[in-house]
């Protein structure tokens, strides 16, 4: 009968832990964090961490010299939610991303920055040491490009994404997140002074790394 009884016990206890929710993944809990991407549409060079400096060279053929740039770039992805159900977290991004660069040898230069928002949904798939996700996310926002300092223009940014990756847990509160996936941002302009309007679309695969708190 005791053996019995512990055998009961032993198998009730392996069930629980087969069916129980990470504590950080339950229902009403709160996730903060930030990723980074290794090309937010329009930002140049920006690197996986989303910050990066250099120079780089242009070349325009053998009939006039190269040109040469001192660079800076950053992208970041602040978001914050709230677990609707278990594993299923929804709530609000930001993308803020900035890229400039500056003749060595001149007085060229220009900036860009990109600031928008929108919404996002993560879904996890818990294991023992890993939890894979899926995530989709949608933001709206502006972009903003000056040269030399004198002429600024802003274009409308819509940026789509859907991404597959997974989270390492660094104790109860912290994961360490990394992701691949396709994101799609057009820009639509409108140069009243020029005349001109379109609409720039890029797209493609990239990565994103960063890390998430549970509260």
């Amino acid at each position: 009968m005791k053996k019995m009884l512990l055998l009961c016990a032993g198998l009730c206890l392996v069930a629980s832990a087969a069916t129980a929710q990470a504590p950080q993944l339950s229902k009403g809990n709160i996730m903060a964090g930030v990723t980074s991407t290794l090309s937010v549409g329009g930002s140049q060079d920006s690197q996986v961490f989303g910050l990066a400096f250099g120079t780089e060279k242009w070349e325009y053929g053998s009939d006039y010299p190269a040109t040469e740039y001192k660079f800076t770039a950053y992208n970041f992805l602040p978001k914050a939610g709230y677990f609707i159900i278990d594993n299923l977290v929804a709530g609000l991004e930001i993308v803020l991303t900035g890229y400039s660069n500056e003749e060595v040898d001149g007085d060229d230069t220009y900036k860009e920055s990109t600031l928008g928002i929108g919404p996002f949904v993560r879904y996890y798939y818990p294991l023992e040491k890993v939890y894979p996700f899926a995530e989709v996310e949608a933001m709206f926002g502006t972009c903003k490009e000056i040269y030399d300092e004198d002429d600024e223009y802003k274009d409308a940014l819509t940026m789509f994404g859907i991404h597959l990756g997974a989270a390492l847990p660094l104790g109860d509160k912290i994961t360490i997140d990394a992701s691949a996936g396709y994101m799609r941002a057009s820009y639509k302009w409108d140069y009243e002074i020029e005349g001109m309007s379109g609409t720039d679309v890029i797209a493609g695969f990239g990565l994103k790394i960063g890390f998430s708190i549970y509260l």
